[in-house]
């Protein structure tokens, strides 16, 4: 499950139903990406994350990346 991008929709107040028409999908498409059972396209993340206010990478990535990031930096 996408906890992060449920997390923001709701956080924007958005229904999964507003999200997808915003998105152009159908509904039943956005809650498999919710899900985890599928993921968008990259076209498609990057439209989700501009709607959101968030980054591909903040809703898109586990937080294992983050750390590898910060530990190729220190």
């Amino acid at each position: 499950m996408n906890a992060k991008l449920r997390k923001c929709r709701i956080e924007k107040g958005l229904s999964v139903e507003r999200m997808a028409q915003i998105i152009e999908v159908a509904p039943s498409t956005y809650y498999k990406w919710e899900d985890g059972s599928r993921n968008p396209s990259i076209k498609k993340a990057i439209v989700i994350a501009r709607v959101l206010g968030r980054t591909v990478e903040e809703l898109f990535f586990d937080s294992t990346l983050d750390k590898m990031s910060n530990e190729e930096g220190a």
